[in-house]
């Protein structure tokens, strides 16, 4: 796993940061890797780029966003995704990323500040 992720600071916090352009997050295993990958690292907080999920990650008739989603939710976990999210064709799932934005595990961020100051909060 860590080579697409690294561990990044911001104060006293840490926190996992993709260092790749990769589709690393293909499967709810992947995932499930990277929170693992975490867990041994001492954090629950992740920045991953809109890219470093398959494509099926942005349909939600595929199952793939509801598996990660609910990962978070089961390991307490916090993410936000950096991107333009050009790949997000379906109204359903721009729905999901304006809901997702007002609750506390993952926010849809347009630049990595915005994402580090709300995994900070």
């Amino acid at each position: 796993m860590n080579q697409y992720v690294t561990l990044d600071f911001q104060g006293d916090k840490r926190f996992v940061t993709s260092r790749s352009s990769n589709q690393f997050i293909r499967t709810p295993q992947n995932f499930l890797d990277l929170l693992a990958w975490g867990g041994e690292n001492q954090t629950n907080l992740f920045v991953l780029k809109d890219m470093n999920f398959v494509a099926k990650f942005y349909d939600l008739k595929t199952g793939l966003a509801g598996e990660v989603l609910q990962k978070l939710s089961n390991y307490g976990a916090r993410l936000a995704i950096v991107g333009t999210f050009e790949m997000v064709m379906g109204e359903r799932f721009r729905e999901l990323m304006s809901e997702s934005n007002t609750e506390s595990q993952v926010r849809f961020a347009r630049n990595r500040e915005e994402a580090i100051s709300w995994l900070m909060k």
